[in-house]
């Protein structure tokens, strides 16, 4: 009968370090993180609250959250683009109260297994998310368009874009000075006391952080302002 799932593997060249997450129809998001070119170990999955009537778009939102995150701390090549995939194995059954010792167990083989299946084609998120749904056979939420254009910028952006509209936070992560954090009211800047020049990748992730508040903001702003 096997599984169908929804994933994606990025990597960071400058920390060399990878990420793969995998989200199930039964709406646990499994995980696993390494070094580069090393075999990832499995944490312990996030399964959905109970009760939730819902628990698959809740996941996906997650799926999209974490996705947006690793991309704002430089995980921005992919490995294994954004794909939905039917597995061969079952994954395993969800407790009805899936928390303490009821909570789900890491399965390796399902990651392997979807590692080894999924297209090496390029792919988006949004496009997997779409496949997922429909494989499973559930209509999804129309999500708010971005404005004429958006389209055209770059993946990171994107993620970026995405993570002002959910609501949160792009920063420029622990342990730099000068610093920067980029929310949808506003660009904050917290230098100290310290000058220091920006490297290329963290002058891009500004860059990125910076576009998308632009265009969240030509989306937003109020007519004629």
């Amino acid at each position: 009968m096997g599984t169908v799932v929804v994933g994606f593997r990025l990597g960071s060249d400058a920390k060399g370090r990878q990420a793969t997450l995998v989200l199930t129809e039964a709406g646990v998001l499994h995980q696993s993180a390494g070094l580069l070119g090393m075999e990832p170990r499995p944490a312990r999955p996030h399964a959905p609250i109970a009760p939730d009537r819902h628990p698959v778009p809740r996941q996906a939102a997650e799926l999209r959250k974490v996705y947006a995150a690793l991309i704002n701390r430089g995980y921005t090549r992919e490995l294994i683009p954004p794909a939905c995939v039917r597995l061969d194995t079952v994954e395993h059954a969800l407790h009805a109260q899936p928390y303490g010792s009821h909570a789900p167990r890491p399965h390796p083989e399902l990651i392997a297994d979807f590692t080894g299946a999924a297209p090496a084609g390029p792919g988006s998120l949004d496009d997997a998310l779409a496949a997922f749904y429909t494989a499973i056979g559930i209509t999804p939420r129309p999500r708010t368009p971005f404005p004429p254009g958006t389209a055209a910028v770059p993946r990171r952006v994107r993620a970026a874009l995405r993570t002002l509209t959910d609501g949160q936070a792009l920063t420029s992560g622990p342990q730099r000075s000068p610093g920067w954090t980029v929310t949808a009211g506003g660009i904050r800047l917290h230098a100290g006391g310290t000058k220091r020049t920006l490297d290329p990748r963290e002058a891009a992730d500004l860059q990125a952080a910076l576009t998308a508040w632009l265009h969240h903001q030509q989306r937003t702003r109020p007519p004629g302002t």
